[in-house]
C-alpha cells in the first residue's frame, strides 16, 4: 500500500469516527486533519469538501447494496419472489452490518444533508423494497417488504451495545416473522406462500383481526399466506 492511498484510509476512517462521536455538521474538516495528523491543506489534496468526503464514506456502501439487489433479482425466475426478499434482507443486513459507523451517521444527520451520493442510496433502497414486493403486490405486502428492510436496518445503529453475531440472528429472526415465505427452509406451494401458520402465527392473525384495524387481506400479506389460510385459523 502506497503512502497516499494509506493517508486517504486513515482520512476515512478518522472523519467516520469523527461523524459518530460529535455529528457530521459539528465536525469540522480541521478535526479530521488534526486526528490524522496532518495539515489541512493536505487533507484538501485528497478531499476537496467535507461533501466529497462523506460521499466517499456512503458510495461503497451503496455499491455492495446495489449488487445485492443485482443478485437478489436474479433468483426471481428460479426461486419466486420467496427468493428475491431472501437475498435482499439477508445480503442487505450484511451490508449494513460491514457499514455500521456510516449507518449511525446516516440515521443521525444525513436526511437533512443535501448529498448525490445520500441520494444514491435512498434510491437504491426505494428501488429495493419495489423489486423484493414485486410487480403484482398490494399496498399491505409492499409495507411488510419496507417494515422488513426498515427492521434490519435501524437497529444496527441504534443498538450498539450488541454484537454483529447477536444483532444479526435475532434482526433476521424479525424480518423473516415479517416474510415468513423468504425464511431459510420455508415451505413453499406453487404461489410461493406457506399452506399453513405456526401457532404462534396464528394467534397474532386472530389478534389483529379482532382489532378491528386489519382486514384478512392485509394480515395474509403480513403473514405470507393464502387469504384462505387466515380464514381457517381464525375460525377456530
Amino acid at each position: 500500500m502506497d503512502q497516499q492511498t494509506s493517508t486517504r484510509e486513515r482520512i476515512l476512517h478518522e472523519a467516520e469516527r469523527l461523524f459518530v462521536e460529535r455529528g457530521y455538521h459539528a465536525t469540522a474538516l480541521q478535526e479530521v486533519a488534526d486526528r490524522v495528523g496532518i495539515t489541512k491543506a493536505a487533507l484538501y489534496y485528497h478531499f476537496s469538501s467535507k461533501v466529497e468526503l462523506l460521499g466517499d464514506l456512503l458510495d461503497p456502501m451503496t455499491a455492495e447494496l446495489e449488487q445485492v439487489l443485482d443478485d437478489a433479482a436474479a433468483q426471481e425466475p428460479s426461486g419466486g419472489i420467496g427468493a428475491v426478499r431472501g437475498t435482499l434482507i439477508t445480503g442487505w443486513l450484511d451490508v449494513f452490518l460491514r457499514y455500521r459507523n456510516t449507518l449511525v451517521t446516516l440515521l443521525k444527520e444525513l436526511p437533512a444533508t443535501p448529498s448525490d451520493s445520500f441520494n444514491r442510496l435512498l434510491r437504491t433502497m426505494e428501488h429495493g423494497i419495489e423489486v423484493a414486493a414485486g410487480a403484482e403486490a398490494g399496498v399491505p405486502e409492499r409495507i411488510a417488504v419496507a417494515q422488513a428492510v426498515s427492521a434490519v436496518t435501524d437497529p444496527v445503529a441504534l443498538m450498539p451495545q450488541l454484537s454483529n453475531d447477536v444483532l444479526r440472528d435475532h434482526l433476521l429472526a424479525g424480518a423473516w416473522r415479517l416474510l415468513p415465505e423468504s425464511a431459510p427452509g420455508a415451505r413453499k406451494g406453487r404461489g410461493g406462500r406457506p399452506r399453513s401458520l405456526s401457532e404462534e402465527d396464528a394467534d397474532l392473525a386472530r389478534t389483529l383481526y379482532a382489532s378491528g384495524e386489519h382486514s384478512v387481506d392485509s394480515i395474509a400479506a403480513r403473514l405470507g399466506v393464502s387469504r384462505a389460510t387466515v380464514y381457517r385459523h381464525l375460525k377456530k
